[in-house]
């Protein structure tokens, strides 16, 4: 039964690898450029299913069954982006290309935002990567989240000012403009190291390692 399991899978799955590259070839006789991004997504989803990354383990594992491993590696993968993205920010400043950052206000509504994302991530058992990686692998019933996240996505954006005009906002807090680049490296670098560490520890305090 197994064996008979396996070259069913196995049939499915070169089926699908040539499927891909049929549709690379055509696809790159349209444009290059979005052969490309289309082969970048594809890595990226299987790299995402593989490691089985998802926000809300990463949140919620060490509350619940006392596991950090995810939440090292986000912490991780947050240090690796802010080293590429302040290497940018240098690299542009040096070849004087002006970067156009996007500062996004703050007020209740983020609060708000927030808490119900993160209540609705806890439900849903997944982040939104959590919820596509999981309808590709063929889980049906998290079509029904991915549905409740377009909804509550557009609720979002379409409610966002009227929240904001009822309980106002603060602008964006960029530390680079308040601190320069090298101090704020620095200290969020030294917070993430931080956070990594007790996430260690707490995981051997919970599990007794």
């Amino acid at each position: 039964m197994e064996n008979s399991a396996f070259r069913s899978q196995r049939k499915w799955n070169i089926g699908f690898i040539l499927f891909l590259t049929l549709l690379l070839a055509l696809l790159s006789q349209i444009s290059i450029h979005l052969t490309l991004i289309m082969v970048l997504g594809i890595s990226l989803g299987f790299v995402l299913q593989k490691s089985r990354f998802c926000l809300v383990s990463a949140l919620r594992d060490p509350i619940l069954v006392g596991m950090t491993q995810l939440t090292r590696a986000f912490l991780l993968l947050l240090g690796i982006s802010i080293l590429g993205f302040a290497l940018v920010s240098w690299s542009a400043a040096q070849r004087n290309i002006p970067l156009s950052l996007n500062i996004f206000p703050f007020g209740v509504h983020t609060v708000v935002g927030g808490l119900l994302f993160g209540i609705g991530m806890v439900l849903a058992g997944g982040c939104s990567t959590g919820i596509l990686i999981r309808i590709g692998e063929g889980f049906a019933m998290q079509l029904v989240a991915f549905f409740g996240l377009a909804v509550g996505s557009v609720l979002g954006e379409r409610s966002v000012k009227k929240w904001s005009n009822a309980f106002g906002e603060w602008p964006g807090i960029f530390l680079p403009d308040i601190l320069g680049w090298v101090p704020t490296l620095i200290l969020e670098i030294i917070a993430l190291s931080a956070l990594w560490q007790w996430a260690r520890w707490w995981q051997k305090k919970q599990l007794g390692e």
